[in-house]
């Protein structure tokens, strides 16, 4: 490897027309314009955020084409009290036939122009970019037109990312959603809260499901984005819309343009309907502003049945509660990836204005002026060869309907319970205290500030901030809470396990205990599975969310408490089976063993996990684990149930219990019988002892791995590792050469292939391995390079491997090396470290939770780095809290306390810098 660090791979920041982050911050200026047929000449409805009204809501000129057609071209211009940043404004032309403003020049008070041509005649906006410049005003001068009384509908005018100076202007959600899963895009959605809601683009599960930004179309908007779990389709529309045709009848075109999504908040224009909806949410509701932008019969509709994304509705039950509400529920079969059988969800949809009539259909069969409906109970499966196949069920639901004129708006709340609708009613009544949406809207964003504004960085590239605080927005989203407002929750852990599934389940509703205060101590959740986590949330939460493990560690022992087995990826009060071992285990561990388990008793948590690490527990050992330490024909299930008897002998060190120290860690060294010497690699073994295969690129006998990638999973013993290799030089002379090996494909690979790969969770801690083996610069080089070539992309298809970024696990990596912090153990070690990487900025300042962490010397932890540059990647000295730092680590302590870690950072690696000690 060269010396210095290489030209680091970088994605191109490539336009893409939707907005994701920024605010549209034309209504805080003040519009002025040559003439106005609007009331007393005023212009302020080209900024009114009423867009593409027919006739309302616009600016009309009183330029008039004379019968010489020269017409006296009008203008008009937003001024701002004080000066802005603009780098994007986009126009609306009257959507009128009569008239059209084709072309134009915006000028700006710094003295620049740019020409506008092909403004759309429809009233489709027309998005002009720019680089960006501070002004104080921007004026549109009409220089191309057709007809008499030209004008606009309106102009909105956006920051770059950034510019607003809070975080959620910084989070741009659609990048690589070309690639994720259903639940990977949820912008009304509030930190793990209970409703989960987004536009549908795309009706299946992963790989470019749910929204994908390569879509054109709008499918609807369901309101629960969960693991395993997803319902209530909401799609407004206009005319005569059959909805027993479904989704391929009732959806809508779509345009980027004018699109705006953001942390608390999404807009979109449905092309074929005319509508603008705008979404947000509370905790656990939903909140919907519709505009009407043309006279018509509009119809809002819940499509209660039929397959979405992840699981299919069924059996719906719906009753009409007066003229502004319904209520009811349905069924949600058809999990892939197992799970309960059967959840049954509970929902409320309330209106701001009394509905005309309430429609409903089953099927093929419809019906008018209803009070109540049961939709259809018929299950299919969508591919009857395969066993796994995704389940169908025809379309079943209701709509509202109103006759509404040019303008008007109607607001819809929407809310879920998984216990009862008079739950759901009690959630609605408690979160929905106003109609006012621009309230909630901003409460919503106020709450998401104030989450991802718990670490701030500065420096860097705006590319990199933006991914940074996209990171943090994932890892934050995707788990959501399953508890009503009054602290009941479903317990569907009592049924026959059935492979993956639980049948014949005896459904429970439970309740959560309250403190004194009459709070509930924890909440329950939905989750994908822990699975290696420790390479990425467990670490990561612990720094700026400290509530979040010690709230799942709560969750999985309550979990546990009602079923027996702590789940790997819980799915509304019951057990999913997917992925392998206990990984809640790490999570658990780390949280006590750094001082954050409030929420539950240590000692019962460890005595749950003890009793899951054996046979007939969720880490799903047998007797000849027991008996020879690893598990027979898999490689990777060894390394993973190693690695979590090590988690629980390291809790079992804190809580004193000796003896459980000494066996679960004489229980974590199994893995030494599949080291293979000639290959100097592991390899599975079968019940003989026999070499599975020679393949070491090869997948089986692996978990979405092989012998390379995973090899170095046994974060628990690596100098161990290095020494079976023949010491520390050969030790990272082999990581090193499957470095660069996947350097040419960014480190991204499919499931089993490739020497190393940052699209899946094996093979995350890779680069951060070569501390343990006395070479702390290669880690920094790779760190860097692997940071910018498989998570470096902020564009729709690039950012997060283009694999398996899951619930925020690969967002987790990502933002752990821009901040250059880490922990190749999970902080699971009875004595918790983190390992110091070069960070990608000037300044990283992570806010303390004085709830879980002293912070008697500073409420912040800083890092500050010195000479920082894409080149400059290579740690030099450090300083922590003004006294000299020459290992490569520093205890969680230290960082409890709060404090300043300095590092001065250079071209070339300093190979006397942090090879002393290694953490105990």
């Amino acid at each position: 490897m060269k010396k210095e660090l290489l030209t680091l791979f970088c994605v191109a920041g490539i336009s893409f027309p939707a907005l994701g982050g920024t605010y549209n911050i034309a209504p805080k200026a003040r519009a002025t314009a040559s003439s106005s047929l609007n009331a007393d000449g005023d212009a302020s409805k080209v900024n009114d955020g009423y867009i593409r009204l027919d006739n309302a809501g616009e600016w009309v000129s009183a330029a008039q084409m004379p019968y010489w057609q020269q017409l006296p071209y009008p203008w008009i211009r937003l001024d701002w009290d004080e000066e802005v940043t603009l780098s994007r404004i986009v126009l609306y032309d009257r959507p009128t036939g009569d008239a059209h403003t084709a072309g134009g020049d915006l000028f700006f008070s710094d003295g620049t122009r740019i020409g506008v041509v092909g403004i759309p005649d429809n009233g489709e906006p027309k998005v002009v970019e720019f680089a960006p410049k501070r002004v104080r005003w921007v004026k549109f001068e009409v220089n191309d037109a057709v007809g008499s009384h030209v004008g606009l509908s309106e102009i909105e005018a956006f920051p770059p990312a950034g510019a607003g100076g809070d975080f959620v202007s910084q989070v741009n959600p659609f990048i690589e959603t070309t690639k994720g899963r259903y639940f990977f895009f949820i912008t009304g959605n509030q930190p793990f809260g209970m409703i989960g809601a987004a536009p549908l683009t795309r009706n299946r599960n992963q790989y470019g499901g749910g929204y994908n930004y390569n879509s054109t179309e709008v499918l609807g908007f369901p309101q629960i984005h969960n693991w395993v779990l997803a319902g209530l389709t909401l799609m407004p529309t206009t005319g005569n819309v059959d909805p027993t045709l479904g989704e391929g009848h009732w959806k809508s075109h779509f345009r980027h343009e004018g699109e705006i999504a953001q942390p608390g908040y999404h807009r979109l224009f449905l092309e074929d309907y005319g509508i603008w909806v705008e979404q947000t949410a509370t905790d656990r509701t939903g909140f919907y502003r519709l505009t009407f932008t043309r006279d018509a019969e509009a119809g809002i509709l819940l499509n209660l049945g039929g397959y979405l994304a992840s699981t299919t509705m069924c059996n719906a039950r719906v009753r009409r509660v007066g003229e502004h509400e319904i209520e009811g529920s349905f069924d949600t079969y058809g999990r892939h990836w197992g799970g309960p059988e059967n959840v049954r969800v509970y929902f409320v949809v309330r209106f701001d204005r009394p509905f005309d009539r309430l429609d409903g259909w089953a099927g093929t069969r419809r019906y008018s002026g209803i009070d109540s409906l049961e939709g259809s109970s018929e299950i299919t499966r969508r591919h009857p060869r395969e066993a796994l196949s995704y389940l169908d069920s025809p379309t079943s639901g209701v709509a509202a309907y109103y006759g509404v004129r040019t303008g008007d708006r109607i607001h819809v709340r929407t809310v879920v319970s998984y216990v009862s609708t008079e739950n759901a009613r009690e959630n609605l009544t408690h979160d929905a205290t106003t109609w006012d949406f621009d309230a909630v809207r901003r409460a919503a964003q106020d709450e998401w500030n104030e989450w991802l504004g718990r670490i701030e960085v500065k420096g860097g590239t705006q590319q990199q901030r933006t991914k940074f605080y996209t990171d943090l927005w994932h890892v934050l989203l995707g788990r959501h809470k399953i508890d009503d407002v009054n602290g009941e929750y479903p317990d569907l852990t009592d049924g026959q396990r059935a492979g993956s599934f639980t049948r014949d389940i005896r459904v429970k509703t439970r309740t959560l205990p309250r403190d004194a205060a009459g709070r509930v101590v924890h909440h329950m959740y939905n989750s994908d599975a822990f699975w290696l986590t420790q390479w990425n949330l467990n670490v990561l939460w612990g720094l700026g969310w400290p509530e979040m493990p010690d709230e799942m560690s709560a969750s999985l022992i309550r979990y546990a408490d009602n079923g027996g087995l702590i789940p790997r990826g819980p799915c509304a009060g019951g057990y999913t089976y997917i992925m392998s071992g206990c990984p809640a285990t790490p999570l658990i561990v780390s949280a006590y063993n750094k001082g954050l388990m409030r929420k539950c008793d240590p000692m019962h948590a460890f005595r749950t996990m003890q009793r899951n690490h054996m046979p007939g527990g969720m880490q799903g050992i047998g007797e000849f684990y027991l008996e020879h330490g690893y598990q027979p024909k898999n490689a990777g299930m060894t390394i993973e149930s190693n690695f979590q008897d090590w988690a629980l002998a390291q809790m079992a060190v804190r809580l004193g219990l000796e003896d459980k120290a000494a066996y679960f860690g004489n229980r974590s060294h199994g893995w030494r019988k599949l080291y293979r010497p000639d290959q100097q690699l592991l390899f599975p073994k079968d019940e003989q002892g026999q070499w599975l295969h020679d393949d070491p690129l090869r997948g089986t006998g692996w978990i979405e791995a092989n012998a390379w990638q995973a090899t170095w999973g046994v974060s628990h013993e690596l100098p161990t590792l290095a020494t079976l290799m023949g010491g520390y030089d050969k030790f990272c002379e082999k990581l090193n050469y499957a470095f660069e090996q996947a350097a040419p494909q960014d480190f991204v690979f499919g499931y089993g292939q490739g020497y190393v790969s940052y699209a899946n969770q094996p093979g995350c801690s890779n680069a951060h391995v070569f501390s343990w083996g006395g070479k702390p610069w290669l880690t920094q080089y790779w760190v860097r390079r692997v940071n910018e070539q498989a998570y470096g992309g902020t564009t729709p298809d690039r950012g997060y491997g283009g694999h398996d970024e899951d619930q925020g696990q690969m967002g987790g990596v990502s933002a752990l090396m821009s901040i250059g912090l880490f922990s190749t153990r999970g902080t699971a070690a009875a004595r918790p470290v983190y390992e110091i990487t070069s960070p990608v900025f000037d300044e990283v300042s992570i806010r303390l939770d004085k709830r879980y962490y002293p912070a008697d010397r500073s409420d912040r932890f800083v890092i500050r780095t010195y000479g920082n540059s894409d080149k400059n990647c290579y740690i030099q000295r450090a300083r922590l809290n003004g006294r000299v730092l020459n290992n490569f680590w520093f205890p969680h302590e230290e960082f409890a306390r709060g404090g300043l870690l300095e590092l001065w950072l250079g071209p070339k690696p300093n190979t006397r810098w942090g090879t002393g000690k290694l953490p105990e």
